[in-house]
């Protein structure tokens, strides 16, 4: 009888091990490491100092026209004109640009629009450059749209550039009769339109 207990005790014995075997299998896994990254960089500021300012022309009433070319540097001239005089002076746009060590890209719009009221004057072949240019400066740059290629310069030899707004404003045939000295042309007027600048910071 001994050995028959024995026998079943070492038989339930198994059984059991076998149980436990089966419920207690270790689960499948695995592990991944996720990278992570930061970039710092000092953000830029922009800051307008001076506005356009094509200054002032007298006209003979009945026969003007001509374009005021004002370049990067502030100076006037006249081209194809005709009764027009340059009076007073006049004020090339300025934009300080505060940066870091890097390289900004200059864009800008083409064109834009004076008014006085109740007549309109078109401002084409808008120029810049980041040093006080005449007009016809080989290193100027001709704005194309803020999508369009745009001028650079690197910060590192430059930090806090300033950015020379030049352009040219046309004066249509007999466009500025009944023109009033009190009423300024501008682009802030209800049928003006400014010229946008954008400045990206690399």
């Amino acid at each position: 009888m001994m050995m028959k207990s024995r026998k079943l005790l070492l038989s339930t014995a198994l059984v059991a091990i076998v149980g436990m075997t089966t419920f207690a299998a270790p689960s499948k896994a695995a592990d991944v490491d996720v990278d992570a990254s930061f970039v710092a960089s000092v953000a830029i500021t922009i800051n307008k100092t001076q506005d356009i300012d094509f200054g002032a022309v007298d006209f003979v009433a009945g026969g003007n026209e001509g374009n005021i070319v004002l370049g990067p540097d502030g100076n006037r001239a006249l081209t194809a004109d005709t009764g027009l005089t340059l009076t007073g002076s006049g004020s090339a746009g300025e934009i300080d640009v505060t940066s870091s060590t890097g390289t900004i890209d200059v864009s800008c719009d083409a064109t834009g629009v004076v008014d006085d009221g109740s007549r309109t004057l078109n401002i084409s072949e808008v120029k810049f450059a980041f040093a006080a240019n005449a007009y016809g400066d080989a290193g100027n740059t001709t704005c194309a749209g803020l999508a369009g290629t745009p001028g650079s310069i690197d910060t590192g030899s430059n930090n806090d550039p300033t950015i020379y707004i030049g352009a040219t404003l046309a004066v249509g045939t007999n466009a500025l009769d009944g023109s009033l000295g009190g009423t300024p042309y501008s682009t802030t007027n209800p049928s003006g339109d400014p010229i946008a600048f954008r400045v990206v910071y690399q």
